[in-house]
C-alpha cells in the first residue's frame, strides 16, 4: 500500500471513529432524557396518589394521567 492510499485509509479510519462517537453521544443523551421523562412521570404519578391519601386510585390510572400531563408539557 502507498503512502498516499495509507494516509487516505487511516483519514477515513478516523472519521468513522469520530462518527461512532458521535453516535455514542447521541444514544446516550437519549437514554437520559428517556430516564429523565421516566422520572418525571414517576414523580407526578406519585403526587396525583398523595393528593388521593393514596386511597381509591388505580396506580395505572395515575401513571397514565401523569405521563399524559408530562408529555403534553414536554412536546406541545
Amino acid at each position: 500500500m502507498s503512502n498516499r492510499a495509507s494516509a487516505t485509509s487511516k483519514k477515513c479510519a478516523a472519521r468513522q471513529v469520530k462518527e461512532l462517537k458521535s453516535i455514542h453521544a447521541s444514544e446516550q443523551q437519549v437514554a437520559a432524557e428517556t430516564e429523565e421523562v421516566y422520572n418525571l412521570i414517576a414523580t407526578a404519578a406519585y403526587y396525583r396518589a398523595e393528593r388521593h391519601g393514596f386511597e381509591g386510585v388505580d396506580e395505572i390510572e395515575n401513571w397514565l394521567e401523569a405521563e399524559k400531563e408530562i408529555k403534553a408539557e414536554l412536546f406541545h
